[in-house]
């Protein structure tokens, strides 16, 4: 083969890449169009359609993962009608105006680059101060993730790539971290709501929940939970009892519902009567599930309502457990230095990810499927 043939191959194979990109941006632009010609009944009538589905997910029970997909999805919609005005949305013939260039090529970028030095400095600040440890470095593996991300993202969209597979793949990687992008900004909205949802009942319980002790002391992130059970307690003019959850961990001198009750009658000089031990559980569904047997014998078949104290970033997590334990309870979260709070809540959210992992890898094969497809068309 020449050298004039391959140069005509090349050019082939990339009319292939420049008419799927063509076909991809006339559908969007379609789509933004038809968006804009009945914007305001279609707004109207889809923010009211999802609006009341969340609501009525939320009031029934607001301890369901469900409720963050709708959440996320309502936001969604929001952000693509924002998105459609006229200032950069595209007219009939698919012609996108110059601010919408810069917004749709540039705000990507941009996004990655600021997230990914914000993410490496909280972690440079989180390693100075809890240690050098492996958990400390999980928002840093995000960082990293935006910054390939951006660094992709310019290669792929402003080098002269004449290779459709490049196009392809990080179409593919795109569509992965967009889908884990939107589960983690749905799951952080939607905590942060129900951690300021206000409690309308007087419970009869209040579960501390553990999180470890250094030795026989109770740590600050501990104490916290526990000043936070003692504020609550006397909150409902000291009528509920105390429940402290926690067992004793191979590195820890006491069980932790032994070194937390200690804390309480000690520092808040509470009856020791009123705070009960389950110190059995190393984990969080545990410390749900042992402490409903404590609260279902100490009532002894009366009806009851309780209520559980956790750190702000494990409230809704908790939250489930609780739920899968068929307790009536809603949670409370305790204040956590703000530096602590993305990387924990960066666990959080990786916890929550194992907990629904079927579904989320359901989501990953039908997107793969999709770019099985694409490749064998284009490619």
């Amino acid at each position: 083969m020449n050298h004039l043939e391959k140069q005509n191959n090349r050019f082939d194979q990339f009319k292939y890449i420049n008419k799927f990109e063509q076909e991809v941006s006339v559908l969007i632009a379609k789509y933004w169009t038809c968006i804009y010609k009945g914007r305001s009944e279609t707004m109207i009538s889809t923010s009211l359609l999802l609006i009341s589905i969340f609501l009525l997910l939320y009031i029934t029970e607001k301890r369901r993962f469900l409720n963050t997909v709708v959440l996320g999805l309502l936001g969604l919609y929001f952000f693509s009608t924002v998105i459609s005005h006229p200032v950069f949305l595209p007219n009939e013939q698919g012609i996108v105006s110059k601010m919408g260039i810069v917004i749709i090529l540039g705000s990507f970028p941009s996004i990655m680059f600021v997230l990914s030095i914000a993410t490496f400095f909280n972690s440079k600040v989180l390693l100075e101060k809890e240690g050098r440890k492996v958990r400390n470095l999980m928002l840093a593996v995000f960082g990293l993730g935006f910054f390939i991300m951006m660094i992709w993202y310019v290669f792929v969209i402003f080098a002269n790539i004449e290779n459709e597979i490049w196009h392809i793949l990080f179409f593919y990687v795109f569509l992965i971290f967009g889908y884990t992008m939107f589960i983690y900004t749905s799951i952080m909205a939607y905590a942060t709501l129900y951690h300021f949802t206000p409690i309308f009942y007087e419970p009869n319980y209040i579960i501390a929940l553990g999180s470890g002790l250094i030795g026989d002391k109770v740590p600050p992130l501990l104490a916290s939970r526990l000043d936070e059970a003692v504020k609550q307690f006397q909150k409902y003019g000291e009528r509920p009892y105390i429940i402290v959850s926690g067992g004793q961990g191979h590195d820890e001198k006491v069980s932790e519902a032994y070194a937390m009750k200690k804390y309480i009658v000690d520092e808040h000089h509470i009856a020791a009567q009123k705070v009960l031990m389950e110190d059995q559980s190393t984990n969080t569904e545990q410390n749900m599930a042992f402490s409903k047997k404590i609260m279902d014998k100490h009532a002894q078949g009366k009806k009851y309502r309780s209520l559980f104290v956790t750190n702000n970033f494990h409230v809704f997590r908790a939250s489930i457990y609780a739920k899968k334990a068929k307790l009536d309870a809603q949670g409370v979260g305790s204040k956590t230095a703000f530096y602590y709070v993305p990387n924990a809540f960066t666990r959080e959210f990786i916890g929550l990810l194992e907990m629904y992992k079927w579904i989320h890898v359901t989501v990953f094969l039908f997107i793969t499927l999709f770019i099985g497809l694409i490749l064998r068309a284009y490619v």
